[in-house]
């Protein structure tokens, strides 16, 4: 376990979830960002017409190839976690894999504690293993681990929520609505006017995400994640601790905060260029995903064991299903908060590094980690749709060239 910081982190400014997302109007701003937004606008509409006009048989195709790449990384994220004392795991993105652990779970007064806590993270956990890196490597890495050595961090879904406290009493979201008790988590059980008089009540009953202008699908989705196990803390005593919403807009700022922490703490001996943040929850996504209208379409596909809420980074800079393959990573070193409080073993964040600098530049833009994905969540739609293109393209290089057992048979039965 390592030498952890102080569980008493400096004290801050009570920011809240709604005053945090407004610097999202900056981010927009920004002539990169709107670069990447037109630039994902082509290709996903591109993709989805493309889909759209495809016959059965090709869409059937389509879909089978991003199933295999999903099966690809649930098979990678396997042999990914670390064992014992093991430094380097897995493959390519997942080739560094280094949690942060500690004997008792951190407590956030707000984002900003958070945002201390993982730079304060990143740059003991840089300091511990660089130069074990740089032996193992043959090539001049200095220049590289100037630059951090990791491209990105995962975190779970509550840990945001803790430090915004988006808490509630669990009686103030067991409603009773005409004939009807209920509870949030069997929100897809009742009809239609029923899930909209309760989103109503809500809005009245619960107050923590300040003046956000909530849909009615993101109210619901943030209470069928809720946690009624939860940190053995005084303050969740009779809570539930809710999912956050808008989570890649959280991830981006998230990320330009930690950066900007690490450079000014190491005064610019650690600078990274950027990094990923990777928001995950440990539920299913099923019902998240009919909450959420994914569902009816064919791209809507479902990443099996846990829930991506939210990532930085343009689709290009940190795909898609790197984010799933790096958060059942972590999900599986962070345990759950039962076991933690047993063993007093938390995991509250997980680093990710690549081995060798032609990885990160081949694999990831590094340029681009940090960047606003898009608003809300994430959408799983949208990521199939711009990746179909490309997948498209690697089945029409496939050819459609029967197999000749007479060509087999020149190759490899007769001697030349």
């Amino acid at each position: 376990m390592i030498p952890e910081m102080t569980n008493k982190l400096p004290s801050s400014m009570n920011m809240t979830l709604a005053s945090y997302l407004r610097k999202t109007d900056d981010i927009l701003t920004r002539n990169e960002q709107k670069r990447w937004f037109a630039g994902l606008e082509e290709t996903a509409k591109k993709g989805i017409q493309q889909f759209q006009s495809a016959s059965a048989e090709v869409q059937n195709g389509i879909i089978g190839a991003l199933k295999d790449r999903i099966r690809t990384e649930e098979i990678k994220a396997w042999y990914s976690a670390p064992e014992g004392n093991s430094l380097f795991q897995g493959t390519s993105i997942s080739s560094l894999t280094i949690p942060y652990t500690i004997s008792s779970p951190l407590k956030f007064r707000s984002i900003v504690d958070l945002e201390e806590s993982i730079a304060n993270a990143y740059i003991q956990l840089h300091k511990r293993y660089a130069k074990k890196v740089k032996k193992a490597v043959i090539e001049d890495v200095d220049t590289w681990l100037n630059e951090g050595l990791y491209y990105g961090v995962v975190l779970s879904s509550k840990i945001i929520s803790q430090a915004f406290n988006l808490s509630v009493k669990y009686s103030d979201v067991v409603l009773k609505i005409g004939p009807y008790t209920v509870d949030p988590h069997e929100i897809t059980s009742f009809p239609d006017d029923v899930r909209h008089e309760y989103f109503e009540k809500c809005l009245k009953h619960i107050n923590v995400f300040g003046d956000i202008n909530l849909e009615q699908r993101e109210m619901e989705s943030s209470l069928v994640l809720a946690d009624i196990s939860k940190p053995k803390m005084k303050e969740y005593k009779d809570k539930i601790i809710l999912a956050p919403v808008r989570c890649n807009e959280i991830a981006s700022i998230l990320s330009d905060g930690i950066t900007s922490r690490i450079r000014e703490k190491t005064a610019g001996k650690i600078n990274p260029r950027s990094l990923a943040v990777v928001i995950y929850d440990t539920d299913t996504p099923y019902t998240y995903h009919r909450i959420m209208g994914y569902c009816g379409n064919g791209l809507s596909l479902i990443l099996p064991g846990l829930t991506i809420l939210g990532t930085s980074g343009t689709i290009e800079a940190f795909r898609w299903l790197y984010a799933y393959r790096v958060s059942l990573i972590a999900q599986k070193m962070m345990k759950g908060s039962l076991y933690s409080e047993v063993h007093r073993h938390f995991v509250p964040f997980v680093f990710f590094g690549v081995l060798v600098p032609r990885d990160a530049e081949i694999l990831l833009d590094m340029e681009n980690l940090h960047r606003l994905r898009y608003r809300g969540n994430l959408n799983p739609e949208l990521e199939c749709a711009y990746l179909i293109p490309g997948v498209l393209n690697a089945i029409n290089h496939c050819g459609s060239q029967v197999f000749s057992w007479e060509d087999f048979e020149k190759k490899h039965l007769l001697n030349n």
